[in-house]
C-alpha cells in the first residue's frame, strides 16, 4: 500500500470515528435539554396553574359563604359554582399526573376535604345566622379549608394543596434544570465539533495538495453541514433553555384571579415550538449519517485509485 493510500485510510478512519463520537455526544446533550421540556410545557405547567385555580376558586367560595352568612342567605349563591369549579380543575390536575401516585392520593384527599367543607357550610346555611350552631359550623368549615399560607405539613385543605403544588414545583425545577452533566456534555460536544471541523479542513488541504484539485466538494459539503447543524442545534438549545428558565420562574410565583390565565399564556409563549425543537433530535442522527456518506464519498474513490495503481 502506498504512502498516500495509507494516509487517506488514516484520515478516513479518523473522520469516521470523530463523526460517530460527535453525533452521539450531540444527541445525548441535545436530548438531555429537550427531553424534559415537552412534559413541562404540556403537563407540569398546567398542573401547577390548575392548583392555583383551585385554591382561588375555594377562597372565592369561602368569601361567598361568609357573605351569605352575613346576609342570612340560604348559602346557595355562587358558592356551589365555585366549589364545582374547584372540583373540575382538580380533576384536570389529576389528569396531568405531574407527581405520580403521591399526587393522585393527595388529590383524592383534597376532594374528600372539599366535600367535608361543603357539608359544614351547608349545615351552617340550615340554621339561623345568630344561632351558636351557625358559628360552630362555620368554624368547623374554616378549619377544614384552612388559610392560603398554611404549612405544607398541615392537615387542612389548603395545606394539602400547598404540599401538592410544592411537589409539582420540584418536578418543574428538575425539568428546567441545566446541571453540571449537561454543561459537561455540551462542552464535550463543542470540543468534538471543533475537532471534527479541524479534521475535515486538514483532510481537504491534504486532498488539494496531493491531487492538485482546489475543491473536494464532498468534504466542503460535510464541513458546511457540520457547522450549520451545530449552530442550529445550539440556537434551538438556547431557546429551549431560556424558555424553561422563564417558565420555571413564572410558575414559582403565587397567582390569583386573572393572574393565573396571564401566567398560563406567558408560559405557553415562552415554551412555544418546544415540541418541534425536541423532534430535531432525529436530525442529529440523520446529519451524522449524511456526514459519514460524504466523507466516504470524498475519500474512498481516491483510495481505490491508488489500489488500482499499486496492482498494476
Amino acid at each position: 500500500m502506498s504512502t498516500t493510500s495509507r494516509e487517506l485510510w488514516h484520515r478516513l478512519w479518523l473522520l469516521t470515528a470523530l463523526i460517530t463520537v460527535t453525533t452521539l455526544a450531540l444527541l445525548g446533550s441535545y436530548a438531555g435539554v429537550h427531553s424534559d421540556a415537552v412534559p413541562l410545557a404540556s403537563s407540569t405547567a398546567s398542573g401547577v396553574l390548575d392548583v392555583d385555580t383551585a385554591k382561588d376558586a375555594l377562597l372565592q367560595a369561602k368569601s361567598d359563604a361568609e357573605q351569605d352568612a352575613a346576609s342570612d342567605a340560604a348559602g346557595t349563591s355562587s358558592f356551589s359554582t365555585q366549589v364545582a369549579v374547584a372540583n373540575q380543575i382538580l380533576t384536570s390536575a389529576a389528569a396531568e399526573d405531574v407527581t405520580g401516585p403521591s399526587g393522585r392520593l393527595t388529590l383524592k384527599t383534597v376532594t374528600g376535604l372539599i366535600s367535608a367543607y361543603s357539608y359544614w357550610i351547608g349545615l351552617a346555611g340550615q340554621v339561623p345566622r345568630d344561632s351558636p350552631l351557625h358559628d360552630g359550623y362555620m368554624h368547623d368549615a374554616a378549619n377544614v379549608l384552612g388559610a392560603p399560607g398554611d404549612s405544607v405539613a398541615g392537615a387542612s385543605l389548603m395545606s394539602r394543596l400547598n404540599a401538592l403544588q410544592q411537589a409539582q414545583l420540584a418536578v418543574a425545577r428538575r425539568q428546567a434544570s441545566f446541571g453540571w452533566p449537561l454543561v459537561l456534555g455540551w462542552c464535550l460536544s463543542a470540543v468534538l465539533v471543533v475537532a471534527l471541523t479541524a479534521a475535515l479542513v486538514e483532510a481537504h488541504r491534504f486532498h488539494r495538495g496531493r491531487f492538485r484539485r482546489r475543491w473536494n466538494r464532498q468534504l466542503v459539503a460535510a464541513g458546511g453541514l457540520l457547522v450549520c447543524g451545530a449552530v442550529v442545534l445550539a440556537a434551538f438549545t438556547w431557546q429551549t433553555h431560556t424558555g424553561l428558565f422563564h417558565a420555571r420562574r413564572l410558575l414559582e410565583r403565587p397567582h390569583a384571579g386573572g393572574q393565573i390565565s396571564t401566567a398560563g399564556a406567558e408560559v405557553a409563549r415562552r415554551m412555544a415550538d418546544t415540541g418541534f425543537r425536541a423532534a430535531a433530535a432525529g436530525w442529529i442522527v440523520a446529519g451524522g449519517v449524511a456526514l459519514m456518506v460524504l466523507v466516504v464519498w470524498a475519500l474512498v474513490p481516491r483510495i481505490n485509485e491508488y489500489r488500482v495503481k499499486a496492482s498494476r
